[in-house]
C-alpha cells in the first residue's frame, strides 16, 4: 500500500477519533452517550470521542437521506409474540433494497433470542421506512458521487464546519439551487485554487478531484455501476480511491445503496449495544462483534440498525 494511500486511511482513522463539541439528535446511531469503557483514562477519552463523532457522522454523512431519530419507545412489556410488532408496522416499511422486512425481522428473532426481544419492544425502527423513501430517489444522476462527496468534505471536522465549506463548493460548481449540478465534470472544471478557498485541505482537493475522476464519463464508476455491483465488489472499488476507508464505505453501503447485510464493526454504536445487549463487561472489539453477529447473516444491516437503538438506551437489555 503506498504511502498516500495510508494517509488517507489515516485521516479516516483520525476521523473517527477527533473530538466533537456537538450532541445533536441521532439519525444513524448513537445519541447522548458517555463512553467509560475499561481501559485507561486515554482509552476512556477516545471512546468518548469515537462515540461522539460516530454519532454526528452518520448524521452528516447522506443527509438528507438519513431518517430522524428513533423515538424511545419507554420500557413497554416484552411480547410473547417475537414478531407480533413486526407485521403490524411493516406496511409503512416493508422491503429495505430487495428484503422483505417482515421476512428479516423475523429471521433475525428466530436466530438470536436476544435480538428477538429488541425487535419484539421496538417493532420495526423508523429509519429503515425514511432508507427505503430515500432509496426511491436512486433514478436521480451522481446520488452515489455526490454521497461520497460529501463524506469525503466532513471527515475530520465539526458538522458546522464542514458544511459550510460543502455549501461553499456546491456554491462554487453551481449547485447552490440544485443538487444534480453538483457532478464529477462540474468539480473537473472548477479551479484548484477555487476549490481551496472554499476551505478544502490540499489533501481532501486531492481526493475530491480523484473521486471525480472515478466517476467522470471515463472513469471506471457510476450509479448504475454501483448498482449492478455486489456488496464486495462495492467495497472492493470504493476501498481503492485516495479518501474511503472501511467505516464511510459501510454507510454507503448501508444508507445509500440498502444493502441488507453490511456489519460495520468498528463503529462505536454497534459496539456499545452489542456490550449492553449481550452482557459484555467490555467493548468488544471486531471479533467479538463478528462472532456474535454471524447470527444475524444474511441481515447483518437491520440488526446493527437495533443495536444503535440498544445503544441509544432505547430498549432494556
Amino acid at each position: 500500500m503506498s504511502a498516500s494511500k495510508r494517509r488517507g486511511l489515516g485521516e479516516e482513522r483520525r476521523a473517527m477519533t477527533a473530538v466533537s463539541s456537538e450532541e445533536p439528535s441521532v439519525a444513524g446511531g448513537v445519541a447522548g452517550e458517555t463512553a467509560r469503557a475499561a481501559g485507561s483514562n486515554q482509552k476512556d477519552a477516545e471512546d468518548s470521542e469515537n462515540r461522539a463523532l460516530g454519532k454526528r457522522l452518520r448524521d452528516d454523512l447522506h443527509a438528507p437521506a438519513l431518517p430522524p431519530c428513533t423515538p424511545s419507545q419507554g420500557k413497554p412489556k416484552p411480547n410473547p409474540n417475537p414478531t407480533a410488532n413486526v407485521s403490524s408496522a411493516a406496511g409503512t416499511a416493508n422491503r429495505f433494497g430487495d428484503v422483505d422486512v417482515e421476512w428479516a425481522l423475523a429471521s433475525l428473532s428466530a436466530a438470536d433470542p436476544k435480538l428477538a426481544e429488541v425487535i419484539s419492544q421496538a417493532g420495526v425502527l423508523p429509519r429503515i421506512a425514511s432508507c427505503q423513501e430515500a432509496r426511491a430517489a436512486h433514478h436521480e444522476s451522481h446520488r452515489a458521487f455526490r454521497s461520497l462527496a460529501r463524506a469525503i468534505v466532513f471527515q475530520q471536522l465539526n458538522g458546522a464546519a464542514a458544511a459550510t465549506i460543502f455549501n461553499r463548493v456546491k456554491v462554487l460548481v453551481g449547485a447552490e439551487a440544485d443538487d444534480a449540478a453538483f457532478t464529477p465534470a462540474a468539480v473537473t472544471n472548477a479551479e484548484a485554487s477555487a476549490l481551496r478557498a472554499c476551505g478544502l485541505s490540499q489533501r481532501k482537493l486531492s481526493y475530491l478531484q480523484g473521486l471525480s475522476a472515478a466517476f467522470s464519463d471515463s472513469g471506471v464508476l457510476s450509479d448504475t455501476a454501483l448498482e449492478r455491483m455486489s456488496a464486495r465488489e462495492v467495497y472492493d472499488a470504493l476501498i481503492a480511491l485516495y479518501g474511503l476507508g472501511p467505516w464511510s464505505i459501510h454507510m454507503f453501503q448501508m444508507f445509500y445503496l440498502n444493502e441488507p447485510d453490511v456489519l460495520p464493526f468498528s463503529d462505536f454504536g454497534v459496539r456499545k449495544g452489542v456490550m449492553r445487549l449481550y452482557g459484555l463487561t467490555a467493548m468488544p472489539g471486531k471479533a467479538k462483534v463478528e462472532e456474535i453477529a454471524a447470527a444475524w447473516a444474511p441481515y447483518r444491516t437491520l440488526a446493527t440498525f437495533y443495536m444503535w437503538h440498544v445503544a441509544d438506551g432505547n430498549s432494556k437489555p
